[in-house]
């Protein structure tokens, strides 16, 4: 029986039940942004004063290492879902239930700013939505690569406008080039190419306009490309984070039994002794702080 289209970022138990656990030389994904916040900020308890926000929360996950340093917490979801249970987690946050791409180009409006921005894989999706739509019929084009592409820089220049003086904006973006990715993208190729260059154009296009933001003065980009492994228990719950988490329960694929079959043979590929799938993965760490000062990289006794 197919589950319900993209019930897996619709219902927070769903989500929570699927997500495979990532590592990156023993640590977790969170446990990646913890420890750049730690090298960045230091120890939270002496540094908790930031207005942080964190879009596409889903259900508050990775929000907990954000939260840590945060006087003033803000999350922002499309999925009413996933807000509930953001909301269960920090009863104390500013809740929104609505897409990044309208919620950015509002906050960006009202001048609000925040010390700390964080999108933890989610920012993929709203840069793909400025270009075409998914639905459980299938995939709509939503303008031409020029149209879209103006859409994604007003997304990326507004996410930009929202960092206070001094801010961060921090990222989890996934490396479209592992094994992992490079499924994922057959299969969805199946019913229809992505735009530009391919699955990796998210994330050229968003590395091109924070190079171009760096240039022009808003701040300075670091990025880290981090690989790692998506571990599951067995060949059948990786089975489940494809259909659910990577295809979205998409019937045109979840239903074909040549995809199933050849998710099914990528996880036995990977399957150890002891019955678990390690799938190789990888991630790209991002952080802008808009902060353009040359001298902050002299040596101490030099500024």
């Amino acid at each position: 029986m197919t589950e319900p289209f993209n019930i897996g970022y619709a219902d927070a138990q769903v989500y929570e039940d699927m997500l495979p656990p990532h590592y990156y030389f023993g640590r977790e994904d969170i446990d990646l942004v913890r420890d750049h916040l730690h090298d960045v900020y230091g120890n939270p308890r002496q540094h908790n004063g930031l207005h942080a926000l964190d879009l596409g929360c889903g259900p508050g996950r990775v929000t907990s290492a954000l939260a840590a340093y945060a006087d003033t917490l803000t999350g922002t979801d499309k999925s009413s879902g996933m807000i509930a249970r953001f909301s269960s987690r920090f009863p104390a946050a500013e809740a929104h239930c609505v897409d990044t791409e309208t919620i950015v180009a509002q906050f960006a409006e009202q001048h609000r700013r925040f010390d700390l921005v964080g999108s933890f894989w989610s920012m993929s999706y709203p840069l793909l939505e400025c270009f075409e739509t998914t639905t459980a019929d299938g995939v709509t084009v939503t303008g031409d690569l020029d149209a879209g592409t103006a859409r994604a820089h007003a997304l990326i220049t507004h996410l930009i406008d929202l960092l206070a003086p001094g801010g961060r904006l921090v990222m989890l973006f996934f490396d479209a080039a592992t094994p992992e990715q490079r499924l994922v993208t057959r299969l969805w190729e199946r019913v229809h190419p992505f735009p530009g260059t391919g699955r990796d154009f998210t994330w050229n296009l968003l590395l091109r306009e924070l190079h171009d933001a760096e240039a022009a003065g808003r701040g300075q980009l670091t990025t880290r490309r981090v690989p790692g492994v998506a571990v599951t228990l067995n060949v059948d719950a990786a089975l489940q984070w494809f259909r659910i988490g990577h295809l979205n329960s998409f019937a045109g694929l979840v239903d074909d039994p040549e995809v199933v079959m050849e998710i099914t043979d990528f996880a036995r590929a990977h399957e150890r002794g002891d019955g678990r799938v390690l799938m190789p993965s990888g991630v790209h760490l991002v952080d802008f702080h808009a902060s353009s000062d040359p001298a902050a990289h002299l040596p101490r006794e030099f500024r």
